[in-house]
């Protein structure tokens, strides 16, 4: 198993859910110090590059995961190592766990792995020892740290959708305008990035949050369309608007369209992540074979 001594000692600072029901995040920019080892950093991360290819089980996706990790070892501050970590414990909390708190730790570490790979840009870490929050220190970001943007804000809202009930959501929505602060960042640095990624990610902004306070039905169809405009042939974007806008609004002959048109393509052929790519195939055919699960 890898060795995660950093991980074990943050955790603790990491805890978001008080007993109030209010989402509590403290960042952690403390020094990650390289032990003396003679490994070469780029070997490494190729290796684990090669394990996440084929991520298509818990158990792969953790050699992955872990790989990173030996990078991170041996170079604290390697920007993909970072992302990926965090892009792992996200498919990881999403995709390979059942049990509530294992997730939200999960998500809570995609938090943090995301945040590091963004104080690998010098005028972000310059911004947030002056004591800005992150979400307004990712004005010193650029399209170099689109990824650690992208999982930051997504573990945001994995933790929102799966860490609280209708009330919960209502309290903390504003932790959620904050991932919309971080998505506006990026929408100006490339609106179309990731095959439609911030698109998307907008669009589940909109949809997630109470229509009393900012949420719009209506310009989170828009946002999804764009992404399937943007990355016509992502599964993510079919993927998730089948799983999230279309349940929601209750829209079954659209679900059933949506996931087919996954069904239909080329695992082998298809852009984006692998293992990302494998999970979406396989939920689309449980989804289907669940569609009155759905839309009772």
């Amino acid at each position: 198993m890898c060795k995660q001594k950093h991980v074990f000692v943050i955790i603790p600072l990491a805890c978001m859910l008080a007993l109030c029901g209010c989402l509590h995040w403290k960042s952690d920019f403390s020094d990650w110090s390289a032990v003396p080892v003679v490994e070469d950093p780029e070997a490494l991360l190729a290796h684990a590059n090669r394990l996440m290819e084929q991520a298509d089980s818990r158990e792969n996706l953790l050699a992955a995961i872990n790989a990173f990790q030996e990078v991170l070892r041996v170079e604290p501050s390697n920007y993909t190592a970072l992302y990926e970590v965090s892009n792992g414990y996200l498919l990881l909390g999403d995709a390979y766990t059942e049990q509530r708190r294992e997730k939200l730790r999960h998500f809570r570490l995609a938090l943090l792995y995301s945040e590091r790979a963004m104080l690998t840009n010098a005028g972000f870490k310059e911004r947030i020892e002056a004591g800005a929050p992150v979400w307004l220190a990712v004005d010193a970001l650029t399209t170099r740290e689109m990824e650690a943007m992208l999982f930051w804000s997504t573990a945001l809202f994995y933790y929102y959708k799966d860490g609280f009930g209708p009330i919960r959501q209502t309290i903390n929505y504003r932790w959620i305008t904050r991932a919309r602060r971080v998505l506006g960042r990026m929408a100006e640095l490339d609106p179309d990035w990731g095959g439609g990624a911030v698109h998307f990610s907008l669009g589940l902004y909109y949809l997630a949050i109470p229509v009393r306070v900012g949420g719009d039905r209506e310009l989170s169809a828009a946002y999804f369309a764009r992404a399937i405009e943007a990355g016509p042939d992502r599964l993510l974007n079919r993927w998730g608007r089948a799983r999230y806008f279309h349940v929601k609004m209750q829209n079954p002959d659209l679900f059933v369209e949506d996931l087919t048109w996954i069904l239909e393509q080329d695992l082998a052929a298809v852009r984006g992540s692998r293992a990302w790519n494998i999970y979406f195939f396989r939920s689309a055919r449980e989804m289907l074979d669940r569609v009155d699960h759905f839309f009772e």
